[in-house]
């Protein structure tokens, strides 16, 4: 209720009137309504008709103990007669005489419930006719029903409606008190009272700005100022009150507004992504398939580069408004449950923690930066000459430079990246790098190795290897923050950073992904233009079968291995030869090959891919005879060397530090 603040205020005013309206009366009667009055009299009692008039006239100049006498005297006479009864009560109230002048006006109230008598017992109650009265609360409730019939039979009576308005209001007669304003501002505009009670109406209905200007005018009309200052200052308050966060509207939109663009950023950069996914993919339909340079496709991959670092970008311009979220989300559960008056202390605590350890995650990630390692070891030139000797033959037919180092891996990727810093990567001056992983090499033919080769050379000769660091780097910062965040346990579904980072992860993964495959394509294109469909597809079947082998046989030698409490076998010399577990390996590549593309891959499928080599025109180009591992000095060695590498890194995983402080 918002006018709360502002009942206590109104007593005043309703006497101020009410005196006002007495005094008009003391100085004026209404011969209109007087004249019947005695002509009553008359017919009861003529001979009392002079004390009646003799006490009436010396009651309005105020001389009420003469006119008890005189009033006293008529009811001797006329002992019914509800006006002397009503006037002397009033008087006896007036004097002191409180319990004897209620019992007079009662009395008259039970021969007649006219309006006067009505009036007048309320008068009585109310104590109105005291400058110094201010009836409690309670009072004005008790005299309510006697108000409203009063009202109700003389709708227009002006103090009447000052009373029902007044008391309505004590009483939370809400619609009675909005009914009685309305007919006070219709019949009455000119008394102050009208306009000040306007002003609590319009205050209960929320227009407290409209409310405040009614008081104003009620002040003009002669309310004294320090009773509008008292009802503007109840108005501001209930105001406060009512939107307690008014004074912060300006802070608050401004962060509403923050938050929008925001998210309509990363909308923007999720319907980026969708679209260049979808162009990239409908631009290498429609291309022509022998385009070996990219030329077609040079303003696709500008835009893609710039959409990747512009994500990267937004991801960092991001946190501050996540924190932001976070703080303002904490500070405003915090507050909303002392509004309510419950406090979940453990449920705030919770959050409290949660937001703070995001917070610390974000900060921790921004300001430390990992130091990354090449992967696995360099190969010199002496273990593997003929090896480099290849390597440098592909990269000078497909017209690009070859690598400068070369780093075994125990696993059996195959992939390229350059080593320096940005503008060294942008003037084609940093170091170039292929990573070989060992678990691929065995039985790979050399002619389609070649193939292969020649696809990782096209990512340098495209350029692909040049750019990304802003991409590696938003990925990494996304997972090094998660960790953080998933280790402390604070990766609930109420907390708002875990969820973002869920968010951006699917978003940035859709954008980078889509420009990962169209590099992938255009680097297919180079290895087969160069060297043939056949060698291509052969060297990724290869590939493909050698990785899910090696999962099979290194699975189940690391369970062998454990069981009987021995160092692992060399795992590269390791063959599976279970009938079901050659029959698994050749549904899971079929698998493999034959899946559909989906957005979350970085590269085509394999079958996507076969079907762009079939459309190419390869040039002819003697096969070459033989293995890779054929091209190693000593294959054994090296297939060891991994292996026990490989065996050090499970153990010390499985058994933690311990495991290397007993010396293994």
């Amino acid at each position: 209720m918002r006018f709360f603040h502002i009942r206590f205020l109104v007593s005043f005013l309703v006497l101020f009137s009410f005196a006002s309206l007495v005094l008009a009366q003391q100085q004026e009667r209404d011969p209109a309504k007087e004249n019947p009055i005695v002509e009553q009299l008359t017919k009861i009692a003529p001979k009392a008709v002079d004390d009646f008039t003799s006490a009436t006239k010396v009651m309005d100049s105020g001389d009420l103990e003469t006119a008890i006498i005189g009033y006293r005297k008529v009811l001797e006479k006329a002992p019914d007669f509800e006006p002397a009864l009503r006037r002397l009560g009033s008087i006896l109230v007036s004097t002191g005489k409180r319990e004897e002048g209620l019992k007079l006006c009662e009395r008259a109230v039970s021969l007649n419930r006219s309006p006067e008598n009505l009036w007048s017992l309320v008068t009585a109650k109310l104590d109105l006719n005291n400058p110094n009265a201010n009836p409690p609360r309670e009072t004005w409730i008790a005299v309510y029903d006697l108000i409203k019939e009063a009202s109700d039979k003389d709708p227009n009576e002006e103090v009447g409606l000052l009373l029902l308005a007044e008391s309505s209001l004590k009483a939370d007669k809400l619609d009675v008190f909005r009914q009685a304003v309305s007919r006070l501002m219709s019949s009455y505009p000119d008394n102050p009272s009208s306009h000040f009670f306007n002003a609590i109406k319009l205050a209960d209905e929320g227009r407290f700005d409209a409310g405040i200007a009614e008081v104003k005018v009620a002040e003009s009309l002669g309310t004294p100022e320090v009773e509008t200052a008292r009802l503007i200052a109840a108005i501001t308050a209930a105001r406060q009150e009512a939107y307690p966060l008014e004074p912060y509207y300006l802070y608050i939109y401004a962060f509403l507004g923050l938050v929008s663009i925001w998210a309509i950023g990363l909308l923007l950069l999720f319907l980026l992504g969708r679209t260049y996914s979808t162009r990239a993919l409908k631009t290498l339909e429609e291309s022509d398939p022998n385009d070996v340079t990219g030329g077609g496709h040079v303003s696709l991959k500008a835009a893609y580069r710039k959409l990747v670092s512009f994500g990267g970008i937004y991801y960092y311009v991001s946190l501050p408004v996540v924190i932001l979220l976070i703080v303002v989300g904490t500070a405003g559960f915090i507050y909303g449950s002392f509004v309510v008056g419950r406090i979940p202390i453990y449920l705030i605590l919770g959050l409290i923690f949660v937001g703070a350890w995001s917070i610390y995650s974000f900060v921790k990630v921004m300001l430390t930066r990992p130091k990354i390692e090449d992967p696995g070891r360099v190969l010199n030139e002496a273990e593997a000459p003929k090896l480099w000797e290849l390597i440098r033959q592909v990269g000078a037919e497909v017209n690009t430079r070859e690598v400068d180092e070369i780093r075994l891996t125990p696993g059996s990727e195959l992939a390229v990246y350059e080593r320096g810093s940005y503008r060294e990567k942008m003037s084609d001056k940093a170091d170039r790098v292929l990573i070989l992983g060992v678990a691929s090499m065995n039985g790979f033919s050399t002619n389609a190795f070649r193939a292969v080769l020649a696809h990782e050379y096209g990512h340098f000769s495209n350029r692909d290897t040049a750019g990304g660091d802003i991409a590696h780097r938003v990925n990494l910062d996304l997972l090094r923050t998660a960790e953080s965040i998933t280790e402390s346990g604070a990766n609930t579904f109420h907390n708002l950073a875990f969820q973002f980072l869920r968010l951006y992860h699917f978003i940035f993964r859709r954008i980078t992904h889509g420009a990962s495959r169209l590099q992938e394509v255009l680097a297919d294109r180079v290895a087969i233009s160069r060297y043939g469909a056949p060698a291509f597809k052969e060297g990724l079947t290869h590939v493909i079968r050698q990785e899910i082998v090696f999962n099979v046989v290194a699975s189940q030698e690391l369970d062998s291995s454990f069981k009987e409490n021995r160092a692992l076998k060399n795992l590269y010399e390791l063959k599976p030869t279970g009938e079901n577990d050659l029959i698994d390996i050749e549904r899971a590549v079929e698998e493999a090959i034959n899946r559909p593309t989906t957005e979350d891959d970085t590269h085509p499928s394999p079958a996507d891919r076969f079907l762009q080599a079939d459309r190419i025109s390869g040039q002819s180009v003697p096969d070459l005879s033989g293995f890779v591992w054929d091209l190693f000095t000593d294959r054994t060695a090296i297939t060891a060397e991994l292996s026990k590498e490989l065996d050090h890194n499970v153990r010390v995983a499985r058994y933690g530090n311990d495991y290397d402080m007993l010396g293994h």
